[in-house]
């Protein structure tokens, strides 16, 4: 196409689409190719955007969790039980949780900065630790092992199209990469593009997923293991579960970088 023909506003608009493209690549080499200062605290953090001094001091977990959904646990709330009240009432389709983190600050923030703020370069630095831990967790336990197939949580094509990519796939990216396992993302899709999840009561999180997911093939006895990027009533990675499990995984295992932790506790 002649490109005189196009509008000036819109060939004006292109020049200014394909600038930001630029800067973003450049924003992501320099990051990933040169010796970086830490995000958080500004001193030299050599390849990776967060010091290994402000990474130590990443809120942790609870030694104690739930054995399903890894909520934090107070050492004497269950007694013998080691299946929080939650997911006793309303058990999630998934078989187990892992998460790298608990959901507070700063880890809350630069999962916001990467997630709305385009820090794609903070991507790597949650895949390793994911993998890390997922790793740590098969070599511990011989009952766990890796599993066949790694999904993201899905995005509605019009939300993806808005932010400009999914940061579970993301994430998951670098996950399968690191740990050397098959990963897809058009194998779970998002059929509906419901209200946002936050604000809304537990139940109303549940409710609002009613057939929003679908896998439309089958996955003949897979084990899958299913990425996001925080958990919280565990409503949207269950409603895909189900989903999963109707298409024939026989497990499913979910990994998140941060748990949130139970309403007014830190």
């Amino acid at each position: 196409m002649n490109p005189s023909l196009i509008p000036r506003s819109a060939r004006y608009r292109l020049a200014q689409e394909l600038s930001q493209s630029v800067q973003k690549v450049g924003h992501l080499l320099a990051h990933a190719l040169l010796p970086q200062d830490c995000v958080l605290c500004g001193l030299p953090s050599g390849e990776t955007p967060v010091c290994a001094a402000c990474t130590c001091d990443f809120p942790r977990l609870a030694a104690l969790q739930c054995t399903r959904c890894a909520l934090p646990l107070a050492t004497n709330a269950l007694g013998a039980s080691m299946t929080c009240p939650d997911c006793a009432h309303h058990t999630p389709a998934f078989d187990a949780a892992t998460a790298v983190w608990s959901y507070g600050f700063p880890i809350d923030t630069l999962i916001r900065d990467f997630k709305y703020g385009h820090h794609l370069y903070l991507g790597g630095f949650f895949g390793q630790h994911l993998a890390q831990i997922l790793q740590q967790q098969w070599h511990e336990n011989p009952d766990l092992s890796p599993p066949d197939l790694i999904l993201p949580m899905p995005l509605h094509p019009h939300r993806l199209k808005t932010r400009g990519f999914n940061q579970a796939a993301e994430i998951t990216r670098h996950v399968a990469k690191y740990l050397g396992l098959a990963w897809r993302s058009d194998a779970l899709r998002r059929l509906q593009d419901t209200a946002p999840q936050a604000g809304l009561r537990r139940e109303e999180r549940w409710a609002n997923l009613r057939g929003a997911f679908a896998c439309p093939e089958s996955l003949n006895g897979a084990h899958v293991l299913l990425i996001d990027d925080v958990l919280t009533t565990g409503a949207s990675l269950s409603a895909c579960a189900e989903v999963l499990r109707h298409a024939g995984s026989r497990r499913i295992d979910v990994a998140v970088l941060a748990r949130t932790p139970e309403p007014g506790h830190a």
